[in-house]
């Protein structure tokens, strides 16, 4: 991705050029022989509907509002795409900053004549549904959807002001035809646009800087869809990406707008709702006795941050500013990741601990574009100290995840440290921590081939953090998605938990269970791969559109012991151990069979994190070698 302005006349010597004709709406419910005809996507051959057109028209009124005008077309293709006629179209609500209006939608069948009048959504059937302090959801059903079906919808978005310019998407998940964005910028306005896109599709763009306005366009994209393991699908997704980047001021003179990364630290060090906050003295009583209190940098900072935790509720919402300042947070004992954190770096600033603001993109919100400085590619402010020499990324929403542990949400990311000085963009990483569980299960089995066992899973690190926050958030569904699905026949008779008290403690989980174990022609069958995470294998399709990233190192060691019925005859696979081309991963397992008990040892070493989609064959290859080996099962010929 490369950013370029709109106003640069090179630009014409590279692109495509696209004719005027190309962005006019077309006549509602006038659709080619083609169009009527298509009964599936070409490119995209298992797509249930395909969307035609999908196209925007931007332009402002007398008061500088963004007004942008949408249309879009939608055919169905089969039966499964029938739930594709329930729209949802999202908007900025809080504080009326944009509204929509001038709703028409229309659904068309075909008769043997090729057509049939439009079936129109009446406006009753229009609702709008708040979905958080921000953003609002026009809901509608579009009428006698079938297969064949063309389904046709129009609206007006109008925006305060051209801060609601963001990006445009090319593509969903559904395949598109034709997509295209016409965009007026305002007089006396420059904005910068990055295009993220497959290297195999191609963009079609015009400016047209006599008119202030330049024009997007893309055809035959594929969807995007959901892969085990992907980046956020934004990372993915193509589009085109806008930022104010300049201005020309009242005396005619040309501004830059964070053309740099430097200029943006500069600009955001002297913001009231940002670094302008960072220096003052709140005068918090309880900060001053944690500072007196304690001798180390780290144990200072390491009470601070577990003091915000406790005693500020986050509001579920991420943010970057503090747009009502710093005491009033405190005041209230509630607040955004952002305004969390940036107290949190208050307080750690007053305690003379090296401290500053960085600005992140957690891994479901979309990698940052580091050639230039779009501010809206961040997500949340988070905490950057050095304590006693040593490095830490904090996040005080984060409730499980201790000072030295990276927040998960965060790995694999880049970060924007944000100082006039020592600006710097971060790469955020795990370091040494994994995902470690250590288990242990020891069990019995009667002559009905009937397992009854205990297991304990001791979880560090990740796992650690992980999995207190699942289980605090549905025990139940924590039990299910645990220890319970995935193995035929188990049931679970008791579930303990022991929530440490310290962070150097170990998450530990104790569970009872039983399970009848598969039998055939006489002999049982034990799968001894019990609660690693690994009973099968989630890479399955034979293509892979990303990258896969793991976040996270893994580390899983598994001891058991089984004791069978005496005379039991054992029929041992063989002990394996498994290295990938890259020695990145490793499995083994390892089975033994002496005085009526079965030992079995599993361990799973992972090191890499990220994998591009290009090494995805062997990943597949790899895991599915793994999965099958760990679930080889062990045959037993229980005595009479």
């Amino acid at each position: 991705m490369t950013p370029a302005r709109i106003t640069t006349i090179l630009l014409f010597l590279f692109i495509s050029l696209v004719s005027f004709s190309q962005m006019e709406f077309p006549e509602l419910g006038k659709f080619s022989e083609e169009e009527k005809k298509l009964n599936q996507c070409l490119f995209d051959p298992e797509a249930e509907a395909i969307i035609l057109l999908d196209q925007a028209v931007v332009k402002y009124d007398d008061e500088w509002h963004m007004i942008t005008e949408r249309r879009i077309r939608i055919k169905i293709l089969n039966e499964r795409g029938l739930d594709r006629g329930n729209i949802i179209i999202p908007f900025y609500s809080k504080d009326g900053f944009e509204y929509l209006s001038n709703i028409k939608a229309y659904t068309f069948n075909f008769d043997a004549n090729g057509m049939q009048p439009g079936l129109v959504v009446d406006k009753k059937s229009f609702h709008t549904e708040k979905r958080n302090n921000y953003y609002s959801l026009l809901k509608f059903a579009m009428p006698a959807v079938k297969a064949g079906s063309i389904l046709e919808y129009h609206y007006i978005s109008t925006m305060k002001h051209y801060g609601g310019l963001d990006e445009w998407e090319f593509q969903s998940n559904l395949p598109t035809l034709k997509s295209s964005y016409l965009l007026q910028i305002l007089p006396g306005r420059e904005f910068a646009y990055s295009v993220q896109k497959k290297f195999d599709l191609t963009i079609s763009i015009k400016p047209m800087p006599n008119d202030g306005k330049i024009y997007f366009e893309m055809n035959n994209i594929p969807a995007l869809r959901i892969e085990p393991y992907m980046d956020a699908p934004r990372d993915y997704v193509q589009k085109v990406i806008f930022q104010l980047s300049g201005y020309t001021n009242n005396f005619g003179s040309k501004m830059n707008v964070n053309t740099t990364w430097k200029s943006l630290a500069s600009e955001l060090m002297i913001e009231k709702d940002f670094g302008s906050q960072l220096d003052k003295d709140l005068k918090i009583d309880e900060i001053k006795k944690i500072t007196e209190t304690q001798n180390t940098e780290y144990d200072k900072l390491k009470s601070i941050y577990e003091f915000i935790k406790k005693n500020i509720a986050w509001n579920g919402y991420d943010g970057k500013y503090v747009p009502d300042g710093l005491k009033t947070v405190w005041e209230r004992k509630k607040g955004s990741a952002g305004e969390i954190n940036l107290l949190l770096v208050n307080f750690l600033k007053s305690a003379g601990i090296e401290t500053f603001p960085v600005l992140a993109a957690e891994r479901d919100f979309g990698k940052v574009d580091t050639t230039y400085p779009f501010v809206d590619r961040f997500n949340k402010t988070i905490a950057f100290a050095i304590a006693d020499g040593k490095q830490y990324l904090l996040d005080a929403t984060q409730e499980n995840c201790p000072p030295g542990l990276t927040p998960y949400a965060l790995l694999n990311t880049t970060g924007f440290l944000v100082d006039k000085k020592k600006y710097n963009l971060v790469n955020i990483s795990p370091g040494n921590k994994s995902y470690k569980n250590i288990i242990k299960v020891t069990g019995d089995m009667d002559v009905k081939g009937e397992l009854t066992a205990e297991a304990n899973v001791k979880s560090y690190e990740y796992a650690r953090q992980l999995r207190l926050d699942a289980v605090q958030s549905n025990r139940r569904n924590f039990i299910n998605e645990n220890f319970e699905k995935g193995y035929e026949g188990l049931t679970i008779d008791s579930f303990l938990v022991s929530e440490p008290q310290s962070d150097t403690i170990p998450f530990e989980q104790a569970v009872s269970f039983k399970q009848q174990l598969n039998e055939s022609g006489g002999f049982i069958f034990v799968n001894a791969n019990f609660f690693t995470g690994l009973e099968k294998n989630p890479f399955i399709s034979p293509i892979r559109f990303t990258n896969v990233n793991f976040g996270y190192p893994y580390n899983i060691f598994i001891e058991e012991s089984i004791k069978v019925p005496p005379g039991t005859k054992v029929d041992l696979p063989e002990n394996k151990n498994l290295l990938s081309n890259d020695n990145m991963i490793q499995a083994a397992k390892q089975v033994s069979f002496e005085n009526n008990e079965l030992k079995i040892i599993i361990h799973f070493v992972q090191k890499v994190t990220l994998i591009k989609a290009g090494n995805y064959p062997a990943l597949k290859s790899f895991y599915k070698e793994m999965t099958d080996m760990l679930n080889e099962p062990i045959v037993l010929k229980l005595p009479n």
